[in-house]
């Protein structure tokens, strides 16, 4: 594990990262993997830019075989954790708009299917972290039931889709997404 400290923000890079990242490469047939890390960079990039316009960063960033992770500052209110954690979906939508205006399918599509997949309530997604904020701020007491109970839920049923469709289509990619919802499940 890499460790070292950015302008106050501690970043943990594990190995394992350039692993899956060496991987995704070699396995891309399609010339596809550069534009899918482009767009992932630009959805982490828009999370940075939120905590920026609210001057503020996150405590630690975690790079880690299963993607990006960050805590967020403890003193941040509901509010701000939420429009920082939809920031990176919300990049994602604006471009693929863009992109379907501009008549560019491979732009619209993955920047779409990365804003879905990331919205998704999974325990390891930003929708998954923004269903934790909401359930601990509007039922304390029952929010980790709450959450394990739909984390379960969205991860199977994602799980068992987006197995189909890597087997029906034959898409290597899917895998990627595959493997978070397994992660979930793994988690609970």
């Amino acid at each position: 594990m890499m460790e070292f400290t950015v302008l106050k923000t501690k970043v943990k890079i594990s190995p394992l990262f350039f692993a899956v990242l060496t991987a995704f490469l070699i396995s891309d047939r399609n010339g596809i993997a550069p534009v899918v890390i482009g767009f992932s960079l630009v959805h982490e990039l828009c999370h940075f830019a939120a905590l920026a316009a609210i001057k503020t960063a996150p405590q630690e960033v975690n790079v880690s075989a299963a993607g990006i992770s960050m805590s967020l500052n403890g003193g941040m209110s509901t509010v701000k954790k939420i429009l920082v954690l939809a920031a990176g979906a919300t990049g994602n939508f604006v471009l693929a708009a863009f992109f379907s205006a501009a008549d560019n399918r491979l732009f619209f599509t993955v920047n779409l299917i990365i804003g879905i997949f990331t919205i998704l309530p999974l325990c390891s997604t930003d929708g998954g972290s923004i269903l934790t904020e909401f359930a601990e701020k509007f039922f304390p007491e029952r929010a980790e039931r709450i959450c394990r109970n739909i984390f379960l839920f969205c991860g199977a049923t994602a799980a068992v889709i987006l197995a189909a469709a890597v087997v029906i289509n034959k898409n290597p990619y899917l895998l990627i997404a595959l493997f978070y919802a397994v992660i979930c499940l793994l988690k609970y």
